[in-house]
């Protein structure tokens, strides 16, 4: 018998860590990228992981309801 309190994972979890571990790559190459001092470099690294955890929290909302 399932614990009431206990929701088993729902299908997409995986993919939703892959987003999730893309947007903590493109943090790094933001973090490089402004140590070098290469502005447009360190903001397209940052839409792509804005882009990317936005992938995820939508995954995220999908999945929880």
């Amino acid at each position: 018998m399932m614990d009431a309190k206990r929701r088993p994972g729902f299908a997409g979890a995986a993919e939703l860590v892959f987003h999730a571990e893309a947007a903590m790559r493109y943090l790094k190459e933001l973090c490089d990228a402004s140590a070098n001092g290469d502005k447009a470099a360190a903001r397209k690294a940052l839409r792509r992981a804005i882009g990317e955890l936005e992938v995820a929290r939508a995954m995220f909302r999908t999945g929880a309801e």
